[in-house]
Order: structure tokens, then sequence, then C-alpha cells
């Protein structure tokens, strides 16, 4: 039952923050960039703030990599942080209120980091972190061994793909 649910979760949080279906074609943010042209995050940050060996690959929601903009996995090649960009409030918004909170029923908002970010987890380790400073904003989603990143990780990467995402 708690795979089921943490398969669950992970489908809902790839369509939540890619919004779109798994039959949908490559995301596009807003500015029209194919997804990993806007890429917000490098391997070397990731595993400067988790201490986690992580590649950089482009989207392919099949093997959990749903996000629009990066996408990590560790060497074994199993699915580690998905990275989506936002690119206005309204997104922002639609990316918070579309994760169903009975699969992440603990919601905290995140002060200093931005305008704007709220910490959503639920059962196993799942989060999802969403962030918005002005128009611009990052959703990051552990996935897998990313479950072992540390709250304050995950605060430290959203801070830095925020930065590079205004």
């Amino acid at each position: 039952m708690v795979g089921l649910r943490l398969f669950r979760a992970g489908a809902v949080a790839w369509l939540a923050a890619c919004g779109g279906s798994p039959d949908a074609t490559p995301d596009k943010s807003a500015a029209g960039t194919e997804a990993g042209a806007c890429s917000v995050l490098t391997a070397e940050a990731v595993q400067e703030v988790t201490g986690v060996a992580v590649s950089r690959i482009e989207r392919n929601p099949a093997i959990g990599a749903g996000g629009n903009c990066d996408n990590f996995t560790t060497p074994d090649g199993q699915p580690y942080l998905g990275v989506n960009r936002l690119d206005s409030k309204w997104q922002y918004t639609s990316a918070v209120e579309s994760v169903p909170e009975d699969l992440y029923p603990s919601r905290s908002p995140v002060a200093g980091l931005g305008d704007d970010a709220v910490l959503m987890s639920g059962p196993g380790g799942l989060r999802y972190l969403a962030a918005r400073k002005g128009e611009a904003g990052v959703v990051l989603f552990p996935l897998g061994q990313g479950f072992q990143m540390t709250d304050d990780q995950l605060r430290e990467l959203a801070s830095r793909a925020l930065a590079a995402a205004g």
C-alpha cells in the first residue's frame, strides 16, 4: 500500500509540477524554450549542496524525470531531483494549489525564500517545494534517493534555482 501511495504521489507531483499528462509533448516555459534550455541548477550545484553525485538528464517522464527545466539522476540512473521553472505568479499559485493535500498533508511557509514559498511533505519523504520571487518561480521535487535530502538542502537548492530563474 505504501508503494502504491508513493507511486501515486510521484505521479501526482509530476503532473502538478509539469502541468501535463503522461502523453504530453515536452513542456515549454512561458518564454517558449524547450525543456533543458531554461536550466536553473547544475549537477555541480546539486552535488555541492547534497553531497550526492548526480548527472543532469533531459526530461523523460517515463523514468520519472518530469521536470520541465532540470532533471538529475544518481550514477546508477535513478531519478533524484526534478526542477520546474515558473514564469508567472499565476503558474506559482497553480503549482501550489494543484498538489493534493491528502498526499502532501504538511504545508509549511518557508520564510526568507523569495516573496512566497511553501514546502509540502507527505509520507515516505515526499516533498514538493515551490518558491516565487516576483514573476519568476521554481518547483523542486526530490525523487527516489532524493527523499534523503534534508529540508535545509532542498531550501538551499531552491534559493539557487530561484536566483537563476529571476
